[in-house]
């Protein structure tokens, strides 16, 4: 019987975030063990293990910690954690741009990431905090929402002229995903939304640098070209043309539809 205390986020529709049921499952069989049995097997890394343990269920565990002021299981699990993001979300730094013979823009991802991962946990030790939710419904998703949020901060201007509608948890923009939707599985399921959503992360990932870069800039809500000469464009950025960009941009949504088409119809 599930008797876990139900995740706080909702969606934008109001709906309660849901942990998937195989989740819930292990979480309840995990009960049964000791602190020092679950730090043990949550030190299997093998997905394909029999006793792996996955990342949302080590997140629930590292929550109740602060029920029981369990210090040693919550720097165990919190280390566990940590070392998963590192894997998900290797070391790398991006640069874009250079001025001066400067590097412009210097970004590290993966401690991007980590730190983000580090001040929802502090936060949710004092106060429960709704965005560590999505940690327990999909991990990998979130450390990959939580990169591309890095990239975005990197590549969006430092004082829009106007406010930038961002989701906090890093939702993939109208602009594209327009021209994706009809791929999204027509489900009222929370769970099939971010396993759809983690698709598109990852088809994204796959595609060459430079169809790569001109969709994350869209992301970040970077126009592809501006009168206003003080206007950041992502032409200017990428040192091309409009056509450019727009070519690039184009051949990207053909291949990730190509990507989504399959994988979009295996979600359901």
């Amino acid at each position: 019987m599930d008797n876990l205390p139900p995740l706080r986020k909702t969606t934008e529709e109001g709906k309660l975030y849901e942990r998937r049921p195989e989740t819930v499952a292990l979480i309840q069989v995990c009960r049964e063990l000791t602190s020092e049995q679950l730090c043990d097997r949550a030190e299997i890394s093998a997905r394909t293990h029999s006793e792996y343990i996955p990342s949302e269920v080590l997140v629930y565990f590292l929550r109740q910690t602060k029920t029981h002021n369990s210090d040693a299981q919550f720097g165990a699990l919190y280390q566990l954690l940590q070392t998963r993001i590192k894997r998900v979300c290797p070391h790398s730094e991006v640069r874009l741009g250079e001025k001066d013979g400067a590097v412009a823009h210097l970004l590290d991802l993966q401690e991007f990431v980590l730190d983000d991962f580090a001040e929802r946990v502090m936060c949710d030790r004092q106060v429960y905090d709704e965005k560590l939710d999505g940690f327990e419904v999909a991990f990998d998703h979130m450390v990959a929402r939580r990169k591309h949020d890095a990239m975005r901060k990197m590549y969006r201007r430092d004082k829009p002229t106007t406010q930038l509608e961002y989701d906090e948890d890093g939702d993939i923009p109208f602009e594209v995903e327009e021209a994706l939707a009809r791929l999204n599985p027509a489900s009222n399921s929370i769970e099939d939304e971010i396993t759809y959503r983690f698709q598109l992360q990852r088809a994204i990932d796959t595609l060459p640098e430079d169809e790569r870069r001109v969709i994350n800039m869209i992301f970040a809500k970077i126009p592809s070209e501006s009168k206003d000469p003080e206007v950041q464009t992502i032409s200017k950025l990428l040192g091309c043309g409009p056509q450019t960009v727009r070519n690039r941009r184009d051949r990207a949504v053909k291949k990730l539809q190509q990507i989504l088409e399959t994988e979009a119809k295996n979600v359901n």
